[in-house]
């Protein structure tokens, strides 16, 4: 006996069924990312109306497309090159909460960094 499976998409707009093999359309928008299965007419329909804001924007990167998330990657860049332990002397001195163990946070290393 054959078995056939048969994966059908249909949009989240309309409802309609979605004949293009990867229907999804990936987008962040105000720091929150969001997918959609659209038709092709549909996913036109959304790429004109983005195109505008698409071409004056700044690409922010592909892990999350937050804009933070251009924020972070230079406060993460910054903070592989401060002493973590150094930064929780700082802190403790200055008597602000700072974790013992674990990551220090990116707040009191750009204070860190601020003060030296």
């Amino acid at each position: 006996m054959a078995k056939k499976t048969v994966e059908k998409f249909y949009s989240d707009l309309s409802g309609d069924e979605i004949d293009t093999p990867s229907p999804t359309v990936a987008f962040t928008f105000d720091g929150v990312g969001y997918e959609v299965d659209l038709t092709e007419a549909e996913r036109q329909t959304f790429a004109d109306a983005v195109a505008p804001y698409v071409a004056v924007g700044r690409r922010a990167g592909r892990a999350s497309g937050r804009s933070s998330s251009s924020r972070r990657s230079s406060s993460s860049s910054s903070s592989s090159s401060v002493d973590a332990k150094a930064v929780r002397e700082w802190a403790q001195e200055q008597g602000l909460d700072v974790p013992a163990r674990g990551r220090v946070p990116s707040s009191l290393i750009e204070a860190y960094q601020a003060a030296h």
